[in-house]
């Protein structure tokens, strides 16, 4: 029960975190690319789910709290496990972005 107490909570801060810098943050950056890379980055941080194995189970954390907690224990391969869902969201999303920009301006090419 208190698992889901913990990620309910996590979730909610994570929410009014972004709330707050689309309110208060977002406004003041003058490029709109920057805007959206910067919105990206923090979803991305924020809400991309990681797994930590112990002996005898596998818990779901927060990726960014898993990438935390290997640094601090100095696990090397740990860390990368933990980083690699991160990797992959980051990838994918701005992937996405970049296409939608390059189609958006035009600068595709056709065959």
């Amino acid at each position: 029960m208190s698992y889901v107490i913990a990620w309910s909570l996590y979730v909610l801060m994570a929410a009014l975190l972004v709330f707050g810098f689309e309110r208060y943050v977002a406004g003041r950056i003058g490029s709109r690319q920057w805007r959206i890379f910067l919105r990206a980055t923090l979803v991305i941080v924020l809400f991309t789910p990681g797994f930590v194995a112990t002996d005898d189970m596998v818990y779901v954390v927060p990726a960014c709290v898993g990438v935390m907690f290997n640094i601090l224990a100095k696990s090397g391969t740990g860390l990368l496990k933990a980083a690699l869902p991160l990797l992959l969201v980051f990838t994918l999303v701005f992937g996405v972005l970049f296409f939608r920009e390059s189609r958006r301006d035009g600068t595709h090419n056709r065959f």
